[in-house]
């Protein structure tokens, strides 16, 4: 595979709230490398010149050992600060914790339902991350949303979260969210003209989230009047079915003062 089969989308956010020093900041979205090297695309990112990188979760394999990954995110700080959260696989390690520890000593900022603040010229974005909210039921799993809505809660400042899974988006609708980055669903794994993505991830079950025609499957959506919603199809697979007329993705977005 090179360079020129790995898709890059490109996303504009336009809002009242972000500060014009902002204007035209560039967010590279990765997710869902799954310990699975893409050729070319440490260039294709590098080529984009972001600001930051934005990783939605999924960086790794549970069964598989971490450390090949390590590199990987190492050339990445090369590009640019890099700024992640967990994704199902990821906390389904066994190294998990020792996999967060390694990613921060080598300078990524791991954000598990915590807030961190972006300055320029005394202008202020914020950058929020939920960890993954995976749990073996779905009154379980909405438990863990309220956990991390609470530990979060709501600032007047453009936030910008990221997190994991994007069959749970409808979640996040009323609480306050500026931008929605996520990832998860592979594109549908198979991408039909007009129909979009087949097949979600079968973790999904435990979310009770349908598995055939997922809605948020890649792109950008309107989750309620201010919170808009960007789901990477990501770079990886975790499967033994390959991912079909559905290329690496990419995405950049780019951040305007209204």
């Amino acid at each position: 595979m090179n360079i020129q089969k790995i898709r890059c989308v490109d996303y504009h956010i336009i809002s009242e709230k972000i500060p014009s020093v902002f204007d035209g900041f560039r967010i590279l979205h990765l997710s869902d490398y799954h310990n699975h090297p893409v050729p070319g695309l440490l260039e294709a990112i590098s080529k984009q010149n972001p600001d930051i990188i934005a990783i939605t979760g999924d960086m790794i394999n549970e069964h598989e050992d971490y450390q090949p990954v390590i590199p990987f995110l190492e050339s990445l700080l090369t590009i640019a600060p890099c700024y992640m959260v967990s994704g199902n696989h990821d906390t389904w390690h066994l190294d998990y914790r020792e996999y967060v520890r390694t990613c921060r000593e080598k300078g990524a900022i791991f954000l598990q339902n915590e807030r961190i603040c972006l300055e320029r010229n005394g202008a202020q974005i914020f950058l929020s991350g939920m960890e993954d909210v995976f749990c073996k039921t779905q009154k379980g799993m909405e438990e863990k949303l309220e956990e991390a809505f609470s530990a979060l809660g709501k600032i007047q400042a453009f936030d910008i979260l990221l997190f994991h899974r994007a069959n749970l988006l409808d979640a996040f609708s009323g609480h306050g969210f500026d931008l929605v980055l996520a990832g998860h669903l592979h594109g549908g794994q198979i991408r039909l003209p007009i129909v979009g993505g087949v097949l979600a991830p079968k973790s999904g079950l435990a979310a009770n989230a349908r598995l055939l025609f997922p809605d948020y499957t890649g792109g950008k959506y309107r989750l309620d009047e201010t919170t808009t919603a960007i789901v990477s199809r990501g770079t990886g697979n975790a499967t033994l079915l390959p991912r079909m007329f559905n290329p690496p993705e990419i995405g950049v977005i780019s951040l305007h003062a209204n």
